[in-house]
C-alpha cells in the first residue's frame, strides 16, 4: 500500500484535478437547486427569481455524472504506478484521463445550455445544433475515444501483471 510520502508528483496532480472536478459536483448541485427553485433564496423568505438554462433533470445528470469522472481519475492515479508503464506512459495516461474528466465536466455543464443537449453537432430529436452543443460534445468526443483506448490498455496490462492473457484466462489465483 502506498503511503503519502510515496505518492509521485504525477499522482498528486491527478488527485488535485480529481478534487477540482469533485468541486464542480457541488457547483452543479447548486445549479440543480436553483433550477428546481426557479431562483436563489438570498435570505429565508426572499427569493431572487430567475430561470437557469437546461432542466432540473439535466442538472441532476451533471450532479451524478461529474463525480464519477473525478473517481475515475482518482482510481487511475492509485493503480498507475503498479502497472509498469514507465514515466512517459504514465504521464500520457494520466493527462488523457485528466483531460477526459474535464471534457466530461464541460459536457455536462454545456449540454444544459444546448438546445440538443450537446448530444450531436447538428440537429437531433431534442433540437438544433448550436455553439453550446459544439462546446459540450467536441472535447468529450475526443477524450471519450482516447480514454476508451487508455482504459483498455490499462485493463490488459493489469491482466498481464496478474498472469492472465484474458479476463479469467488461467491466471494466478
Amino acid at each position: 500500500m502506498q503511503t503519502e510520502k510515496s505518492l509521485t508528483p504525477l499522482q498528486w496532480k491527478m488527485i488535485g484535478h480529481s478534487m477540482l472536478i469533485m468541486l464542480m459536483t457541488l457547483v452543479v448541485g447548486l445549479a440543480l437547486w436553483m433550477s428546481l427553485l426557479g431562483g436563489f433564496e438570498i435570505v429565508p423568505g426572499y427569493m431572487l427569481n430567475f430561470q437557469l438554462p437546461g432542466t432540473p433533470e439535466g442538472w441532476a445528470r451533471a450532479h451524478r455524472g461529474i463525480p464519477l469522472n473525478s473517481l475515475m481519475i482518482l482510481g487511475i492515479a492509485f493503480v498507475l504506478p503498479y502497472l509498469a508503464f514507465g514515466a512517459a506512459g504514465e504521464n500520457r495516461i494520466a493527462w488523457i484521463m485528466i483531460g477526459t474528466g474535464w471534457a466530461n465536466t464541460v459536457f455536462y455543464v454545456a449540454s444544459n445550455f444546448s438546445a440538443n443537449r450537446g448530444l450531436s453537432f447538428g440537429s437531433n430529436q431534442f433540437g438544433p445544433g448550436d455553439l453550446a452543443a459544439l462546446v459540450a460534445l467536441a472535447p468529450a468526443y475526443l477524450f471519450g475515444i482516447l480514454s476508451m483506448g487508455v482504459l483498455m490498455v490499462v485493463a490488459l496490462r493489469a491482466f498481464h501483471r496478474a498472469g492472465a492473457a484474458v479476463p479469467g484466462g488461467g491466471g494466478k489465483d
